[in-house]
């Protein structure tokens, strides 16, 4: 359970058996890091709500809502009775009796309550199939950059993820193995990728000028990584004396072996480099 509070408004407010040093406006609760959920929100999104343009507000002035933590290690009936007490004693805004942005009374959650669509699936099921047709055409095209709500998801699940692994949780370990069993399939047994073979069959850097680019391109990426090595490895040994300082091919068999290994690299980036001709549009 915790409560956040307006560091603009210090004093002393007491409700009965709840005391705070500031203003409380949010009465929540939540698992792991979820009160952050509100400030994540009021900086990522365009969503307005009371409660987020306050948050906005405080923060418009170098500031940061006090956030306390009132009791943890609660039940779930424990927390929802708290959070029901907690509002009731310091009033909401909407209805005039306090200062909470909170528009519920608390005591609300889809904890406990069997989904209608349990054990159904979309072979089983018209409706199930229906609403699944339904979301498919609702989410085309919505992405994180142009749907708030894709934020705020994403976000719940980066925080009730938070700390697990494959060796600590169920759902993780089974679509580690899911992942597992795609990377080791085959064409045989596995659909897509005979379907992504098929497809790439005949595609040549000569005759699909996708491919060609792609070529170019992981030469162009793999030149620049290499570059960027060459300087921080050069920058780590600036002061030191080369191991080969003084010597020759002539005078030392190693100089003689490390000049002809270059000599071939070289030829051969050269050689790939020339095969491949930049694609035009």
């Amino acid at each position: 359970m915790y409560v956040y509070l307006d560091p603009r408004k210090p004093g002393n407010f007491n409700y009965g058996e709840f005391y705070f040093d500031f203003e409380p406006f949010y009465v929540g609760k939540g698992s792991k890091e979820e009160y952050l959920l509100h400030l994540r929100i009021a900086k990522n999104n365009d969503r307005r709500s009371y409660k987020v343009n306050k948050i906005r507000k405080i923060q418009s002035l170098g500031l940061e809502p006090k956030i306390i933590k009132y009791k943890e290690n609660l039940t779930e009936e424990e927390a929802f009775d708290l959070e029901k007490r907690l509002i009731k004693a310091i009033g909401r805004f909407d209805l005039g009796t306090g200062t909470l942005t909170n528009l519920t009374d608390g005591g609300e959650g889809a904890s406990g309550c069997t989904p209608w669509n349990k054990g159904r699936t979309k072979e089983k099921d018209p409706g199930v199939a229906r609403q699944a047709e339904k979301m498919k055409v609702t989410m085309l095209g919505r992405t994180k950059e142009n749907d708030p709500s894709k934020v705020i998801a994403a976000e719940k699940i980066s925080i009730a993820l938070k700390g697990r692994t494959a060796a600590t949780h169920p759902y993780l370990a089974r679509m580690a193995e899911k992942k597992r069993g795609r990377r080791l399939g085959t064409k045989e047994d596995t659909p897509w990728i005979a379907k992504m073979a098929e497809k790439k069959r005949g595609r040549t850097k000569e005759n699909d000028p996708s491919v060609a680019r792609t070529a170019l391109k992981l030469i162009v990426t793999t030149a620049a990584k290499r570059l960027e090595v060459r300087q921080k490895i050069s920058k780590a040994l600036i002061g030191r004396i080369p191991w080969n300082k003084g010597l020759t091919k002539e005078k030392d068999a190693r100089v003689a072996s490390q000049a002809i290994t270059m000599r071939k690299n070289t030829n051969t980036r050269k050689r790939h480099t020339t095969c491949i001709q930049t694609p035009t549009n």
